[in-house]
């Protein structure tokens, strides 16, 4: 096989897959893409319904959202911005924020504007026509007994908010008329209700919130879905179309009290539509945020199972992706028409290891992992030098910096201390050990690491925040994936979506740390 000698400019593509001039010529149809894929409904297809698509940063969710209409033999492809949609308005309006405050439970409020948001989004795709001329055939449906739905009710709905029915006031406007019902029976008004409201007040706005939402919008809209279901979800007229929303982890989320209620309320609206089978509502979630609104009791994770897509990587599948995006690169580069594999461009050892094998191992099973450590190796190349053992090695310390910056960022939310906990598995000498027989000072000398971290709130300096039980550090340590416990003498495993936590029987088995974090 002939060398290679990289410019040092060379990538196998980008991390974001927004900007990965890679991601189409390379992509790998996984299963789960395929899955996201397929509309059959029938029996033959139990995935049908899975519509949430969980992973942890870099797991590759943005990529198989941007791919559908490359890949898939989907029509129209459209997304949803939650931030600037929905979000925006309810986080920073006065009334909803007193209503918080004073304890009421607006769930089933986000739900009904999560509804309507995607309501107008089926609609503008299944109707295929003007919205004026959708208006006319709502008034012109009439009552009958062959039919699922009532007229109307969808009419009184639309012509409710027939000015902004369909445009970015909506949301506004929803929640202003939900402020003057409530405003009118109860004499308050948002600005005041929090700090004059007594207990049995509060009970009745909690009661007439619930009622108005159910009877002026939730009722609504679920006729409105039976119509489009009724009129233009056959499957005959061949129409796949794909509504995603993938921006749930950004910065403007993990800020907000209300994010897993607006989250779950999401969760929620979306399966009000999962009758419509020419239509899937795809949504990208993190991992560790799900994980939050399980960890607070807002819905029940093995009733989720059926939606779920949990996304997961194994070693030959991070060896193909990368294949697929060293061969591009070489022909590229090379003008090359000869397939060329990963282990052919880093067909040298490492540490007593392939070169090929002791980047896989150091990744997390994500494909960004994968191509990051590769990218950096690339960096280090000059055009005259070829791969070699110092080379990524070098690149392994830089990717080592990265790999641990992007887990404190991915679970600072759950874990506020998390730098801390990754920065005290450096004292834990021994890449493989069990809790019973682990040398005392080992641990003592992590815990007081943790003890001796200077404090960031009154809570930290009593360490009511802060974990300085050993047990429960190797619960994170789990989490986050950088140890795992041995099944068999080659088989370790780490944290998956499935088991993500530690159970108490776990504890008699011996802990393995990941290769890339063991750094004794």
């Amino acid at each position: 096989m002939a060398a290679f000698k990289f410019r040092k400019n060379a990538k196998i593509g980008n991390l974001d897959a927004e900007t990965d001039s890679f991601l189409t010529p390379c992509f790998y149809e996984s299963e789960i893409f395929r899955g996201i894929a397929n509309f059959d409904s029938s029996n033959e297809n139990p995935d049908f319904t899975k519509r949430v698509i969980v992973g942890r940063t870099g797991s590759g969710k943005t990529a198989l959202l941007k791919q559908i209409l490359e890949h898939a033999n989907v029509k129209v492809h459209d997304t949803i911005e939650a931030e600037n949609t929905v979000f925006e308005h309810i986080n920073n309006n006065r009334f909803v924020s007193e209503l918080v405050a004073s304890g009421i439970d607006l769930r089933v409020f986000y739900k009904s504007l999560w509804l309507h948001v995607l309501l107008v989004k089926v609609i503008h795709q299944v109707y295929r026509s003007s919205y004026e001329s959708f208006f006319d055939f709502i008034s012109g449906l009439r009552n009958t007994s062959r039919k699922p739905y009532k007229p109307d009710v969808v009419n009184e709905y639309m012509e409710s908010y027939k000015d902004n029915f369909f445009n970015d006031n909506i949301v506004t406007e929803i929640t202003e008329k939900m402020q003057h019902e409530l405003s009118g029976k109860f004499s308050i008004d948002g600005v005041s209700l929090g700090a004059s409201a007594k207990n049995e007040n509060m009970q009745k706005i909690q009661r007439e919130t619930s009622s108005y939402v159910s009877r002026e919008l939730i009722r609504k809209q679920k006729e409105l879905i039976k119509v489009i279901k009724e009129e233009f979800s056959d499957n005959k007229q061949q129409l796949r179309v794909v509504i995603s929303i993938d921006d749930l982890d950004k910065s403007w989320l993990s800020s907000s009290g209300i994010r897993y209620d607006f989250i779950n309320a999401l969760l929620e609206a979306f399966k009000e539509l999962l009758d419509i089978e020419s239509v899937k509502v795809l949504i990208s979630i993190r991992t560790d945020i799900l994980m939050g609104i399980y960890h607070n009791n807002l819905r029940q994770d093995e009733k989720d199972l059926s939606l779920i897509y949990a996304i997961s990587w194994n070693k030959a599948e991070i060896r193909e992706i990368l294949n697929l995006r060293i061969n591009q690169l070489v022909k590229d580069q090379y003008r090359s028409n000869h397939t060329v594999t990963f282990s052919d461009v880093f067909n040298f050892d490492v540490d007593g290891v392939k070169a090929d094998e002791f980047i896989i191992n150091r990744t997390m099973l994500r494909p960004r992992d994968a191509i990051d450590f590769v990218n950096l190796c690339l960096a280090e190349c000059d055009g005259n030098v070829e791969l070699n053992e110092e080379i990524v090695l070098e690149a392994e310390e830089k990717y080592f910096a990265t790999r641990k910056n992007a887990l404190v960022k991915e679970w600072k939310s759950i874990f506020p201390h998390i730098k801390d906990y990754l920065d005290a598995l450096s004292f834990v000498n021994v890449n493989e050990f069990t809790v019973k027989e682990l040398d005392e000072d080992i641990k003592d000398t992590t815990l007081n690491y943790l003890l001796d971290r200077p404090a960031y709130s009154i809570d930290d300096d009593l360490h009511n925040n802060r974990m300085t039980n050993f047990e429960e550090l190797i619960k994170v340590w789990f989490t986050v994936g950088v140890i795992g416990f041995k099944k068999s003498p080659k088989v370790t495993i780490y944290s998956s979506f499935e088991k993500h936590e530690l159970d108490i029987t776990d504890f008699n088995k011996t802990f393995s740390i990941h290769p890339l974090f063991f750094r004794a």
